[in-house]
């Protein structure tokens, strides 16, 4: 068994060698590219796949400011539906996957829960861009040191927050700052409302109990560091860094399935099964975590690096923390509405975008 694992490390080392990613003498992790390249490296690994969606989703996207009239830009957001194989929600989830091929950096599935916009142009027909919320990670310190949360009140509250997975503006609608319009739509009140109506009666798979319906916070991180998006962007803040722990090197090309390999062959295979909300670290973590450990390498070491994340934070109501530590069960909801968001933009970021244009 011994000569057989030495062969996935081996592997498993060259593979992440040929991205640029070493160990020093004490076996921790050092990236050896501009981390923009890297991360760029890394997108084409994870987000040509969406291209494949191009032929049905390119009429719905404007070519250049040209096709656009900034002036005249009317939002519209649209929940994709679940569970729905209709012909308009497979055209919807076609237009959502071929607007992941314009990032530049990796995209993250997100896990869990998942509640996938498209924030139209309806002056145009336009997609503007698009967000995705899915269940927050679990272990977050950043985060639970600014909430004030022990185990038992994040393991009750956790479930009224989501996390932007995806966020942002297409072109060229990102050339006059829309990626702020996508992020004020996040925290619109649609979304709450959305929230509400599609959780509400839901129970937790592990604690067979119904979970309070109400969306109180939703949080993000920057790709690299603090994120242009959300800087002094009202009802954002930003709140500090990640200590830099990922799985995103050792999930893309090639390392994840050594190590998916690895559990079938010699590990509990019970780790492979789905993930559902309350049931621990989000699964790829979980995966990575066993089928390292199997390995005999260090989880710590080879998913610490140097890559701090910026951590941003959207309360949607006025007692949100007092909500999150169990304190009340009555949000106090503080958010606007598309529309007015949409003016606060309009007036505040557009004409800066504008004249910088000029």
């Amino acid at each position: 068994m011994k000569g057989s694992l030495d062969a996935y490390i081996k592997k498993l080392f060259e593979l992440l060698e040929r991205e640029g990613i070493f160990l020093d003498d004490h076996g921790n992790l050092i990236l050896k590219k501009e981390l923009r390249a890297f991360q760029y490296e890394l997108s084409k690994i994870t987000n040509e796949r969406f291209k494949k969606f191009e032929n049905i989703a390119k009429v719905f996207f404007a070519q250049s400011l040209e096709d656009i009239d900034i002036s005249n830009i009317k939002p519209r957001l649209e929940l994709i539906p679940v569970n729905k194989q209709d012909k308009r929600t497979k055209e919807l989830k076609a237009i959502f996957n071929y607007a992941k091929s314009f990032w530049s950096i990796p995209v993250s599935a997100g896990f869990g829960r998942r509640m996938d916009y498209i924030l139209w142009d309806e002056n145009t027909g336009k997609v503007i861009g698009i967000f995705g919320l899915s269940d927050p990670v679990i272990g977050l310190g950043v985060r639970d040191k600014f909430i004030g949360w022990d185990k038992k009140t994040k393991e009750e509250r956790l479930y009224n927050m989501m996390t932007a997975y995806i966020l942002g503006a297409v072109p060229p609608y990102n050339q006059i700052l829309g990626g702020k319009l996508v992020a004020l739509s996040a925290i619109s009140s649609q979304v709450v409302k959305d929230f509400y109506n599609r959780y509400k009666g839901k129970k937790t798979s592990i604690q067979k109990k119904e979970k309070s319906p109400y969306l109180v916070a939703i949080d993000t991180m920057g790709a690299f560091g603090k994120s242009a998006i959300y800087t002094r962007l009202r009802g954002w803040k930003f709140i500090g860094y990640t200590k830099g722990q990922s799985h995103l090197h050792l999930t893309l090309n090639g390392v994840y399935k050594i190590l998916l390999e690895v559990i079938e062959k010699y590990g509990n295979k019970e780790i492979l099964k789905k993930y559902k909300f309350g049931q621990g670290p989000n699964y790829k973590l979980r995966v990575v975590s066993e089928g390292l450990k199997i390995l005999g390498l260090s989880k710590n070491k080879l998913t610490m690096h140097s890559i701090k994340r910026g951590y941003y934070f959207a309360p949607l109501c006025e007692n949100w923390q007092d909500f999150l530590l169990m304190k009340t069960d009555e949000p106090k909801f503080i958010v606007n509405s598309l529309e007015e968001n949409f003016s606060y933009w309009k007036e505040k970021w557009l004409p800066k975008r504008l004249g910088a244009m000029r």
